[in-house]
């Protein structure tokens, strides 16, 4: 059996969803059908290393798919400073790599409190019903 790595996935309108994803070769096909696109993953830190954390998502992104705000001020909180430029299309949020370079598990303090940061975001971001 395939051992796996929990990600969540964040849609443009704040939905989240837990995804269990392979940490062999078979990552990135996934990871490219969770977001549609071509893969590409990045890496975020705060400025003295702590609270790592990987995005994936579509690389052309940008061009066709629309801003997810919920993922980019996420990234931008845990980063500590505005990114300069937008998250687009659906996200899939990983823990950092290991030392032997496989990605980890969101960390467990991160998932416990996203439901709570997407519920604050979608009071400035979402649409009023």
């Amino acid at each position: 059996m395939s051992k796996t790595v929990r990600g969540v996935r964040i849609d443009v309108d704040g939905t989240l969803t837990d995804v269990q994803l392979p940490i062999d070769d078979g990552l990135a096909e996934v990871l490219r059908k969770h977001v549609d696109g071509w893969l590409e993953i990045a890496h975020y830190a705060r400025p003295d290393g702590t609270r790592r954390l990987a995005v994936a998502l579509d690389a052309g992104g940008a061009l066709t798919k629309p801003e997810n705000l919920y993922a980019t001020s996420l990234i931008n909180g845990i980063y500590l400073k505005q990114l300069p430029y937008c998250l687009y299309g659906t996200v899939v949020l990983l823990g950092a790599l290991d030392d032997s370079r496989h990605h980890t598990d969101v960390p467990e303090s991160l998932h416990e409190v996203l439901p709570k940061i997407m519920d604050a975001l979608k009071s400035r971001y979402g649409s009023s019903n």
